[in-house]
């Protein structure tokens, strides 16, 4: 015997086992994946059919690859020499705020409005009384909507318009 055919039996009797093994597993594994590996078939097929049924149309199968293709290289070069032409100009505009105001920007701009001596607020010693800001009580007490109208040439004319005055005299 010798040392070469002794090592392929024993190579033989470790490997056969370990291929049993992965054999039977993979067995296992095709009967409960069937009906996935069927529904993965007839999908892959529906998904198949819209192609096959165009592929009696080569001529739409050119055009449409060839108006990809252009439209593809139109838009690519349309971006990069707008860009490049934008940098030679140097008409990149600043990017905008996208946001309103800010809560901080409100009150930065109103501590300084506070301290601003133009638009800071001062009562006046001398003033009006309070009680002659008020109305008197018989035009708060006046129902405006009821009054009544004159009969006369000012009949057509609202209540709440005030006419000017005919001047009869000549002032010269």
């Amino acid at each position: 015997m010798d040392y070469l055919s002794v090592a392929l039996t024993v190579l033989y009797y470790i490997v056969y086992p370990i291929f049993y093994l992965l054999s039977l597993l993979l067995s296992i594994l095709a009967v409960v994946t069937a009906p996935l590996l069927h529904l993965g078939h007839y999908l892959l097929y529906a998904l198949w059919y819209p192609i096959h049924f165009l592929g009696k149309f080569e001529t739409l199968y050119i055009f449409f690859g060839v108006a990809v293709l252009i439209g593809v290289l139109t838009g690519t070069s349309l971006h990069y020499v707008s860009g490049f032409m934008l940098s030679l100009l140097d008409l990149k505009s600043q990017p905008e705020e996208q946001r309103g105001r800010t809560l901080a920007s409100f009150r930065r701009d109103k501590q300084g409005r506070l301290e601003d001596p133009l638009t800071t607020f001062e009562p006046r010693v001398g003033g009006l009384p309070m009680n002659n800001i008020m109305p008197n009580d018989e035009y708060v007490e006046r129902d405006w909507s009821k009054q009544g109208r004159k009969k006369g040439r000012n009949d057509l004319i609202p209540p709440n318009i005030i006419l000017e005055e005919d001047s009869t005299e000549d002032d010269f």
